[in-house]
């Protein structure tokens, strides 16, 4: 489940590239909006300025799922944003030049409880360098190049409670020792974007594991080129990743070779202003290297739409696989009505329909229903949050 919990939010680095947008374009309400919720500067740094920022979100619901016969009625932490506090900073070094730094802790609203026991910034410790003429480096626990360009291929950002695109994002029944950790927030990670020239940039990553006693010491190494000219964005990007020992639930598998084996990892996204609404569609595949290994692919489209304080989303996904009859299709929407910047109401409505070979789960959970091969899910959340 561990892909699950990590794909919930973007990264500051991702911003490098991002082009001045309008304010009153759809997307650049869109960008404004999401702002807040991904914390300090993380869509780019602020040139010129000296900042230290505590910053974070409290985010609750109540949840209603349905899977085959039985159904549960919880409470959750994170449906929109995932709750959590963070510190950001960052200098002016003149010249152009502007370090950063970010420190990020997940948790769970509901308990108090951390998100990830074994790591306290679980979800970004990184520290970088940005400059106008040269781009941005990056070290430390971030996502890969290509896990930014998965989120924004979701109009959900691929949460990790309401997002069909997040549970059809799995590596679940191709065996092989696959793997996600190609789109995943990795430690240990060396991340560079250059400047945007004639709108494209590239964005490259490697990470190193933790546990480099079998196979080779690289978990993941990924490179995207990206274009963006203010209105329309389109991103192509490749990654080839090994499972970590040191890291739970990375190796699925119980073959002791498991670290030795590669899984590929592909993605094609696009996202264009309407002028009326926000509409994007991805292409991600899964290609696991191993004999006998089936392969995932991932559709999905999507579509977002601000009206006054309301911010309308739609996405529908379909994963197909290369095993017989293992294959899932469904779709979320949903609306966040804004009683202020920084606090919405919201409500999400999900379905997943599982093919006969297929039994992916949604929206986990310690209180999960069960979810038998052919069963459809439903879900649907009302909650509300608060971004600081």
């Amino acid at each position: 489940m561990r892909h699950l919990i990590r794909l919930s939010t973007a990264v500051a680095a991702m911003a490098v590239s991002v082009p001045v947008l309008a304010q009153d374009s759809q997307l650049g309400s869109i960008y404004a909006s999401n702002g807040t919720g991904f914390g300090a500067q993380a869509l780019g740094i602020a040139p010129g300025r000296n900042i230290v920022s505590l910053y974070g979100t409290v985010d609750m619901a109540i949840n209603y799922i349905r899977a085959g016969s039985q159904s549960q009625v919880r409470m959750q932490s994170g449906n929109v944003w995932t709750s959590k506090f963070g510190i950001y900073g960052q200098e002016d070094l003149g010249q152009g030049w502007t370090t950063f730094f970010r420190l990020e802790s997940g948790f769970a609203a509901d308990t108090g409880a951390v998100q990830d026991s074994k790591s306290f910034f679980n979800r970004a410790s990184y520290i970088g360098m940005h400059s106008r003429n040269y781009g941005q480096l990056v070290l430390g626990r971030q996502y890969t190049s290509i896990g930014s360009a998965a989120i924004g291929a979701d109009p959900f950002l691929a949460n990790g409670h309401e997002s069909v695109h997040t549970y059809l994002l799995t590596t679940s029944g191709l065996g092989g020792a696959a793997n996600t950790d190609a789109v995943a927030r990795l430690n240990q990670t060396i991340r560079y974007i250059s400047p945007r020239i004639l709108n494209v940039s590239l964005d490259a990553s490697l990470s190193f594991k933790g546990d480099r006693s079998v196979g080779t010491s690289m978990h993941a190494k990924t490179l995207s080129a990206n274009y963006s000219d203010g209105a329309t964005m389109v991103g192509v990007g490749y990654g080839q990743s090994y499972c970590d020992p040191a890291i739970t639930g990375s190796c699925t598998s119980t073959d002791a070779a498991a670290p030795t084996l590669r899984t590929d990892t592909w993605i094609v996204s696009a996202l264009h202003d309407f002028g009326a609404f926000v509409g994007q569609a991805a292409w991600l595949r899964f290609d696991p290297k191993a004999p006998g290994a089936h392969t995932a692919d991932l559709y999905t489209v999507g579509a977002q739409r601000m009206v006054g304080r309301n911010f309308f989303r739609i996405g529908l996904a379909y994963r197909h696989t290369t095993a017989d009859q293992n294959y899932a299709y469904g779709g979320t929407v949903g609306v966040d009505h804004f009683l202020s910047k920084r606090t919405a109401l919201y409500a999400r409505v999900s379905v997943l329909k599982n093919g006969p070979k297929s039994s992916l789960i949604y929206d986990y959970d310690t209180t999960n229903v069960p979810v038998s091969a052919g069963n459809t899910v439903s879900d649907a959340s009302i909650g509300m949050y608060h971004n600081f």
